[in-house]
């Protein structure tokens, strides 16, 4: 009984984490905005963004992220794209400043189909999105066509395959939770060498991750440059 009354609360939950719609959505936007601001910090110290960079973070949620990277790239130019509308409008607000000055743009998008021209960016950025990325190895192909030689990608998680197996009670009661429903859902929790191995297959060079285990639920961040 307790179970079923729970049931649609945490469904709620982990639909909006997805794709945020509605009053629910807007909230869990700005609760992921606090909630990943660490994660963010840990992934854009690993990134290699410099003050005239052209940035782009792929499901940009409520835009922490975009504004984080807009102080980094002071003098370049972030932008955001998510395919929830009231995660665009969120994150526009959160960086409305930015946008009215011309140095962050956040657009309604999807990332096998990204609304930027090739060679764009110097940097692209995907922060505990790519769990719910449709055909990944498509949106990789995406993040590489976007990205300008040379240029670097970082694929970060917040959960990976590595804490999903861990055998502390906490990891294990979340991760095996977590990692059921995502495979009816058809996600994958993957490891860093999961990652690698994808960035590899899609092209990138000097593929690696860094990892930070006993953060939240094993963090793991890849990087490759094309």
């Amino acid at each position: 009984m307790i179970g079923t009354l729970l049931a649609r609360p945490l469904e709620l939950m982990e639909d909006n984490f997805r794709r945020p719609t509605g009053r629910a959505g807007r909230f869990f936007g700005n609760l992921m905005a606090v909630q990943h601001r660490s994660l963010t910090e840990w992934t854009i110290e690993h990134m290699d963004v410099r003050g005239r960079h052209r940035v782009l973070d792929v499901g940009c949620g409520g835009g922490m992220a975009v504004k984080l990277l807009s102080r980094r790239a002071a003098q370049g130019f972030v932008a955001g794209v998510d395919y929830s509308m009231a995660m665009v409008e969120q994150a526009v607000r959160r960086n409305l400043p930015a946008v009215a000055h011309g140095r962050v743009e956040v657009r309604h998008g999807d990332c096998s189909q990204l609304p930027y021209e090739d060679a764009s960016f110097d940097q692209v950025c995907a922060i505990e999105t790519f769990y719910f990325w449709p055909d990944p190895l498509a949106g990789l192909a995406e993040a590489y066509r976007v990205l300008k030689p040379g240029g670097q990608l970082a694929i970060t998680l917040e959960m990976s395959r590595e804490a999903a197996d861990d055998p502390s009670l906490t990891q294990r009661f979340f991760g095996r939770r977590f990692t059921e429903r995502s495979e009816r859902a058809g996600l994958h929790i993957l490891s860093g060498d999961d990652l690698v191995d994808r960035l590899t297959k899609a092209g990138f060079q000097d593929a690696r991750f860094v990892s930070e285990p006993r953060r939240s639920l094993g963090w793991v961040c890849a990087l490759a440059r094309k």
